[in-house]
């Protein structure tokens, strides 16, 4: 079964709302929206299967379970918590003044050897990555000289 598309289904019940008709088709709804017929039809099978078989189904009769639909979707939105953000503050980063510092701090054993094994966490990957774009940034500041060939 396709996925049902949120912006499609709000376009459908806002037009269906503001409809002054008891009856709306398909077609009639399409002209409403700017949708084709057979797109909505896809959305709306869900709520009723044969609303592309039957052309002479009311529409106005699916204003309830989209509205149910769409507050169940709110409410699945509203309790998954967003991811939380992953920040490196600056006294962090100047913790590693070097790669090779956060490499040797967070991924090498006592003697100093690279553990293979070691697995980073999101935060610590975040900070390399800023650490990394630090080193970038003044390599382009400070290019090395190229040297030229002579014959």
């Amino acid at each position: 079964m396709a996925e049902i598309k949120i912006s499609h289904l709000e376009k459908i019940l806002s037009a269906l709302q503001k409809a002054k008709r008891k009856y709306v088709s398909l077609d009639d709804l399409s002209k409403m929206i700017g949708l084709y017929p057979e797109v909505l039809g896809a959305d709306l099978t869900y709520f009723e299967p044969l609303v592309l078989m039957d052309s002479s189904l009311n529409v106005m009769d699916l204003v309830a379970p989209i509205q149910n639909y769409l507050n169940q979707e709110n409410e699945k939105k509203k309790a998954e918590p967003a991811p939380k953000r992953v920040v490196a503050s600056s006294k962090e980063m100047n913790e590693y003044p070097t790669i090779a510092s956060f490499v040797y701090a967070k991924m090498s054993f006592a003697g100093g050897l690279v553990d293979s094994s070691s697995r980073l966490s999101d935060h610590d990957l975040h900070l390399l990555e800023k650490l990394v774009l630090r080193e970038v940034k003044a390599r382009k500041k400070h290019p090395t000289k190229k040297t030229t060939k002579t014959h």
